[in-house]
Order: structure tokens, then C-alpha cells, then sequence
């Protein structure tokens, strides 16, 4: 397993560089009950900056602010505009980062596109007078009958 880390992130940041790589699935273990294919790979880029503040930032799937640890959380953390931040040390776990913003952009419960749940139940629609319970009042019926 080949090992990727960033030393020195803040460094990073501040010179405004960029790393790209790749991951394997299989080397993401809280990935892996997420995915149907083990198998892949996960490309990646990560963009260092600084912020209008001069504080710094990296971007993958979404910006977030380095911190040294210890320290108090920023004053806009509770803004939704502004960057998520994270207590960062001198080196960076960039499996653990990749795998971390894989999961964050992840939906919460599975769905699917428009007009599916139509096409599973036969093409009635939810406004339409047919309960999808009416296959089981077909099956209690029969048995009503033959007690008589």
C-alpha cells in the first residue's frame, strides 16, 4: 500500500499548490460497506490556498480551513457559507482527507430518478385510486370465501 501523506499542509496552502493521486478503494475500509465495486480507484486533486483572510485552505471536493491543533474554531464556523475546518498537524493523512470528503458527499439514503416508483408499481401513480394494498385484500379474500 503505497503510503500518501502531506507534510507540512499549512506550507501547502500558503504556496498555493497542487497534488494529484490516486487511491485504491480497497485502502478506504469505512468506504467499503459504501461501494458495490472494491476494486477501483478513487483520482484525486487537492488545490492549496488562502482565503481573503490569509487563512489556509485546502480544496478538494470542498474547501477546508486548517487548523493548528488546540485551537478555538473560527468565528464563522457556524456561517453555511464558509469553509468547513478541521484541527490539522504537521502531517496530513491524505487517505483518511479523500476518504472523509468521499463520504461527506454522499447522500444520506439511497434514491432514485423521477418516475421510478411509478414504473414499480405497474405504472399507478401515488394520486391514482388503486392502494397498493389492494394485492393483499386479493389474497385475504379467496380465504374469506372458502369458510362459507
Amino acid at each position: 500500500m503505497a503510503v500518501h501523506r502531506l507534510e507540512d499542509p499549512f506550507a501547502f496552502a500558503r504556496s498555493s499548490s497542487v497534488l494529484r493521486g490516486q487511491l485504491a478503494i480497497a485502502d478506504m475500509p469505512r468506504l467499503l460497506d459504501r461501494v458495490a465495486d472494491r476494486s477501483g480507484t478513487v483520482a484525486y486533486e487537492i488545490r492549496g490556498r488562502v482565503d481573503r483572510r490569509q487563512r489556509p485552505l485546502l480544496e478538494l471536493a470542498s474547501k477546508v480551513l486548517l487548523l493548528h491543533p488546540g485551537t478555538e474554531q473560527p468565528e464563522d464556523a457556524d456561517d453555511p457559507e464558509a469553509p468547513e475546518w478541521m484541527e490539522v498537524a504537521q502531517t496530513l493523512d491524505l487517505r483518511e482527507f479523500v476518504e472523509d470528503e468521499i463520504l461527506l458527499g454522499l447522500p444520506y439514503s439511497v434514491r432514485h430518478g423521477d418516475g421510478k416508483c411509478i414504473e414499480r408499481l405497474g405504472g399507478r401513480g401515488m394520486g391514482d385510486k388503486t392502494s397498493p394494498f389492494s394485492v393483499l385484500a386479493s389474497l385475504i379474500e379467496p380465504k374469506q370465501a372458502n369458510k362459507d
